[in-house]
């Protein structure tokens, strides 16, 4: 039986991605090594056609606008239509009042398959009166409470990142400790995690835990090979390495390096 990562691989995956302006780069190169085939197609007016064949779309607010927030709902509400799944990026929520009522109105009016943040950012979504610096994520939250107080108002998938990441889904709790600090240390990388969950999604508007699980495992223990690079602890080449590593990490390694445990 095929892992995800190699179903993935084999179906080559077009991932729709309206993403912040500072990533878009580092997220196509992402996708492309891991195997999948992203386009940054951001025009409300050609989506119907991109959803007919799109296997998932990560919505990410990073450089939110009024304009953008527009187009972003309106593409959300097409790929609703056509039964693409979305991966939500709440990026920054707790930064501003603008950004808090924007991911209010969109989880109002959009079925997303999976809400990907930080811990500060999943806080925000279910308490209004966090404040953030940025996309900063607090280091004193109860990351396994806010993920299921989130799971439980919004009834769809949480990814909340982190120095240990929570998954909640199917009303099952996994908490992952793969990954290094370094991630933290270069622009995007929590951008790219929601990309790479989308692309592990295949179209299934309610992905399989499992597919969670080894999206955010694959893409950490990548970023541990990486690491062992010469040079890789600085981050500009850690993060020519981690593309690299992305492109050859496999079953095999996600299987002997997991870390993993079930949370009651």
């Amino acid at each position: 039986m095929k892992s995800y990562l190699e179903k993935m691989r084999a179906t080559q995956p077009l991932v729709v991605c309206y993403t912040n302006d500072v990533v878009k780069n580092f997220t196509a190169n992402g996708l492309l090594a891991l195997g999948a085939s992203p386009a940054m197609s951001e025009a409300p007016e050609e989506a119907k056609d991109f959803f007919k064949i799109t296997q998932g779309l990560l919505i990410n607010i990073g450089t939110l606008t009024r304009k953008t927030g527009e187009d972003m709902l309106e593409i959300a509400k097409q790929a609703n239509d056509q039964g693409v799944p979305i991966v939500f990026d709440p990026v920054a929520v707790g930064a501003s009042q603008f950004r808090k009522d924007y991911c209010r109105q969109f989880l109002a009016q959009v079925d997303v398959a999976v809400i990907k943040g930080n811990a500060s950012e999943i806080l925000t979504l279910v308490d209004e009166s966090t404040t953030m610096k940025g996309t900063d994520s607090s280091d004193d939250i109860d990351t396994i409470t806010i993920a299921k107080r989130a799971y439980e108002q919004f009834q769809t998938a949480i990814v909340v990142s982190g120095e240990k990441d929570v998954i909640v889904q199917d009303n099952k709790v996994i908490e992952l400790d793969n990954g290094v600090p370094l991630l933290t240390k270069i622009t995007g990388a929590g951008c790219l995690l929601g990309a790479v969950i989308a692309s592990f999604l295949l179209r299934q508007p309610k992905p399989e835990l499992e597919a969670l699980v080894e999206a955010v495992s694959i893409y950490n223990i990548a970023a541990e090979h990486a690491e062992l690079s010469e040079g890789a602890d600085a981050p500009g080449t850690f993060l020519v390495s981690f593309i690299d590593a992305l492109s050859q990490v496999d079953t095999a390694a996600y299987h002997q390096e997991i870390k993993k445990r079930e949370v009651q």
